[in-house]
């Protein structure tokens, strides 16, 4: 004689694999972590300030103070581009690397 499985099995194997895919879409939709900008290099040439960050997300860009040439004349602030990770961020500096008072990347996630 053969009999048939309890019904109630089935229900809770159904909910289980139900409640396992649900959990996995979960964390499939979960947005990706943000972490800003980081492992950035500053250079100075002739012409320019830029700046290139290799790790994290978000956007970066160089900002550099310059002295002028006629030292009874004001500093200069000047701004690079927004710019992606991976990407160079480049400002013009038409003084030449001597004439930078300060130099720093700005960072956003």
């Amino acid at each position: 004689m053969f009999t048939k499985p309890p019904t109630h099995r089935r229900r809770v194997t159904g909910l289980a694999a139900v409640a396992a895919t649900a959990a996995g879409m979960t964390l499939a939709l979960a947005p990706a972590a943000h972490a800003a900008p980081g492992d950035c290099t500053v250079s100075s040439t002739s012409g320019s300030v830029s700046s290139l960050c290799t790790s994290g997300t978000g956007l970066h860009r160089i900002h550099a103070v310059l002295n002028p040439l006629d030292p009874r004349l004001p500093q200069r602030i000047v701004l690079g581009n927004w710019a992606a990770v991976g990407q160079t961020s480049t400002a013009a500096n038409p003084w030449g690397p001597s004439y930078v008072a300060s130099v720093w990347v700005d960072r956003i996630d």
